[in-house]
């Protein structure tokens, strides 16, 4: 299959598979997103429907839990050729022409895992989120209770208003 991706910048080509997989994964949460603002139907869901709701939460946890982490580790990897004889820092050394020096030292491979641990985290909040939002699409939002007979009505700043506005 020919890489699609134009060569505008010299990263791009060997990146094509990360960028193809992120476009899919975005665009899968977009659409998502889209059917959360749907309202829920009255009638229960088939069987069909469930299968095929499953099969798109399947093919999206793939996406960010297995194919993304792995195009960034195979990215950095190959074309970066991030791995343990290039370092970041090393003990004692100063870093950002600061006197911060740090007993340890930090190779590119460690730099590559803790930002694949930081799309791990990303997606388990993303998540989170889909998953409370999309158990709660069917509920009424709550609405502000009346004020009692009585008390001064409240600009926006919260300060009481004497009188009613003109209309």
């Amino acid at each position: 299959m020919p890489n699609l991706i134009p060569d505008l910048l010299p990263w791009m080509r060997p990146a094509g598979r990360l960028i193809w997989a992120c476009i899919a994964l975005f665009g899968g949460l977009g659409l998502t997103h889209l059917f959360m603002k749907r309202p829920k139907p009255d009638r229960p869901a088939t069987w069909a429907e469930c299968m095929a709701g499953a099969v798109w939460v399947f093919w999206l946890m793939t996406l960010a839990y297995a194919v993304i982490p792995h195009e960034v580790i195979t990215f950095s990897d190959t074309y970066l050729q991030w791995d343990t004889t290039k370092f970041l820092f090393r003990s004692g050394q100063e870093i950002f022409f600061l006197p911060l020096e740090f007993p340890f030292n930090m190779d590119y491979q460690a730099l590559r895992d803790i930002i694949v641990v930081g799309i791990y985290s990303v997606f388990v909040g993303a998540n989170l989120f889909f998953f409370s939002k999309w158990q709660a699409r069917g509920e009424p939002v709550a609405e502000a209770a009346p004020e009692p007979e009585g008390t001064a009505r409240r600009s926006w700043f919260g300060r009481p208003l004497r009188r009613k506005a003109n209309a």
